[in-house]
């Protein structure tokens, strides 16, 4: 009588053992149903019918049109949204690290490690000059040159000046993404803008001249060049551009690059900004550009 009971236990065990391992994996936390992670499979199950939580999927083809409010999540801005970890991205949209990853990849996000607070300084410092030398960049916005009064002068007459202004800087610039260019001051631009052959002007240059003109007729606390990033497409390049006050108060971004009435295409994210009397960045700014600060002196910072 033992040896049957023997005989027989050996014989079921193995599915008692299969069944037991079956029953255990449904309790496991190891499904991943859009961007919630570590489910089990009747948390997997339940996600997937009407008596589930809200859909948490984003959709591929949505990453490309946050701006559009599209993705919930995402504010609307022209603008990309800096975050300094994955977890603090993750914490802030409520989704999953491959969601994060996707929005990056996308250009929708970018994570630079850190402070991300834009700082007011006295000026900044660049290597912006192929001398190994690092310059004064407040000094690169050259209201009072010569030739930048005389341009101002002429295309301030214009029923749109800022429009004239971009338009003139736009005829003979060409983009080029580079962090680290050489900048060159208004009069240089002027001048290489002469050859016809390859006028090489490119974000930095257009961006500092356009900067400059319509400083003559814009207070110094409404119209800077600004220093970043461009994402399009999946691809994220530094660059320059003008960032002035908007008819709303909200910021304007004009691409010196481009005619005024193209619209901004891709998404622009602002590391730090600067005039001839002003000097602005972040942390981030400061490395992705290396930048050196020279302080405020106390009695400004009050």
């Amino acid at each position: 009588m033992e040896a049957e009971r023997a005989k027989e236990l050996k014989r079921v065990a193995p599915r008692l053992f299969l069944g037991l391992v079956a029953v255990e994996s449904f309790t496991l936390p190891i499904f991943r149903s859009g961007g919630r992670t570590e489910l089990s499979f009747w948390g997997w199950l339940v996600n997937h019918t009407i008596f589930g939580p809200p859909v948490e999927y984003v959709p591929e083809e949505d990453y490309s049109r946050e701006l559009e409010g599209v993705f919930a999540g995402y504010p609307v801005q022209g603008h990309v949204q800096t975050f300094r970890t994955m977890e603090e991205a993750m914490a802030y949209f409520k989704i999953g690290e491959e969601s994060i990853k996707q929005l990056v990849k996308n250009g929708a996000i970018s994570i630079v490690a850190g402070d991300s607070k834009m700082k007011r300084y006295d000026d900044l410092l660049g290597d912006v000059r192929h001398d190994h030398e690092y310059h004064p960049i407040r000094s690169l916005v050259q209201v009072d040159d010569p030739e930048v009064r005389e341009v101002a002068r002429v295309l301030v007459q214009a029923t749109d000046f800022i429009s004239a202004a971009q338009e003139f800087v736009n005829s003979f610039t060409t983009y080029g993404s580079e962090v680290g260019d050489f900048w060159r001051t208004p009069s240089e631009t002027l001048e290489k803008s002469e050859s016809l052959d390859d006028p090489g002007v490119d974000c930095d240059d257009s961006a500092i001249l356009l900067c400059s003109i319509l400083r003559n007729y814009i207070p110094p606390d409404e119209v800077y060049c600004a220093f970043g990033l461009w994402a399009m497409g999946g691809k994220t390049d530094g660059h320059m551009f003008v960032v002035t006050k908007g008819e709303g108060g909200e910021d304007r971004i004009l691409e010196s690059t481009a005619p005024p009435g193209k619209s901004t295409r891709g998404k622009y994210v602002i590391y730090g900004m600067f005039n001839d009397c002003y000097a602005f960045s972040t942390d981030i700014g400061l490395k992705e550009f290396d930048l050196k600060t020279v302080e405020l002196a106390e009695s400004l910072r009050r």
